[in-house]
């Protein structure tokens, strides 16, 4: 590992969040951004328009560390709109992704610095994730496609490429990269086809990340599984053929009717199951060990007071 991570000769980076209605869910998540090993960052939080206590929540653990810039936004933009700007404020020269409803284990940003430290050619990176249920509890971790030998069909047909809660990327990337604000839902899956080849990037196959997974709102699956085909009908030109795209397609259908009629009963769980792979007794009781430390962290820095940037969007 890169020695004495919490020394501000390292580079700044920016961690960006972006967080709407997560009362229950929020503290940990900032929690876990504030005990990582790796302490120079600065820490951008933006409220998409929430109608709840997010904002309250947040705006009280800001005050304990000048690391956080809280901005309040007005109205509910979505997630590509609130990533563009978290990238419009970064300082940092590198991105970190973060989500309100998940955890980092806290190396993650330590771990995947000491890879993008050492080649500078390395655009963007991702590493593996441990799943955990809505009561916190560990359940699982995600299974990862091989990208290793990856070409734009490949990216096609694979549905993803990264896992993309857990990437960390050049601000200049995402600069350059911006996420298409027309898709509502799904955006990193028309950035990774619209970007793959002038990309280079590489992966931590190790579980740094703590990924929440639940009933999945059917509505949310609908809108995301739009975004899907309207991808593949975009890049396939000259990587799938007309039957590949058509079959790509069909299944996509498929899979929403699937999660339509699961849902139905309240099962759609079961099926978002089968991205997973089971843990051993061993791992979720060391999941669940940082859950508590998570929980149980209270940082005893005093802050300067917080400015709260109110946003006009």
């Amino acid at each position: 590992m890169v020695k004495n991570m919490h020394q501000t000769d390292l580079p700044l980076i920016s961690v960006g969040l972006a967080f709407y209605n997560v009362e229950k869910t929020i503290a940990n998540a900032v929690k876990s951004v504030l005990m990582q090993t790796y302490h120079n960052f600065e820490f951008i939080i933006i409220d998409d328009g929430s109608t709840d206590h997010s904002f309250d929540v947040v705006q009280d653990l800001a005050k304990t560390d000048g690391r956080i810039k809280l901005v309040r936004g007005e109205k509910n933009m979505g997630v590509g709109p609130r990533l563009n700007q978290i990238t419009d404020l970064a300082r940092g020269e590198y991105i970190v992704r973060m989500d309100a409803d998940d955890m980092m284990l806290p190396e993650r940003i330590e771990k995947q610095m000491e890879v993008l430290l050492s080649d500078k050619n390395l655009d963007l990176i991702d590493c593996a994730a441990y799943i955990i249920n809505e009561l916190g509890e560990p359940v699982g971790k995600r299974k990862n496609n091989d990208i290793s030998d990856l070409t734009l069909r490949k990216v096609l047909k694979s549905r993803t490429v990264f896992f993309h809660p857990t990437i960390i990327a050049k601000t200049a990337w995402f600069k350059k990269n911006r996420y298409n604000d027309d898709y509502k839902r799904g955006p990193d899956f028309e950035l990774w086809c619209r970007t793959f080849g002038n990309t280079n990037y590489s992966r931590i196959e190790e579980p740094l990340f703590l990924y929440r997974e639940g009933k999945v709102s059917i509505r949310n699956y609908e809108i995301s599984a739009v975004s899907f085909r309207r991808t593949l009908h975009t890049y396939a030109n000259g990587h799938l053929s007309s039957f590949e795209l058509n079959k790509e397609i069909a299944f996509s259908h498929l899979r929403t009717f699937l999660y339509r009629f699961f849902g139905f009963f309240g099962l759609q769980h079961l099926l978002t199951a089968t991205r997973n792979e089971t843990v051993s007794k061993k791992e979720k009781e060391k999941i669940s060990g940082v859950i508590g430390q998570i929980e149980a962290f209270v940082f005893q820095q005093t802050a300067p007071e917080q400015k709260i940037v109110n946003n006009s969007v």
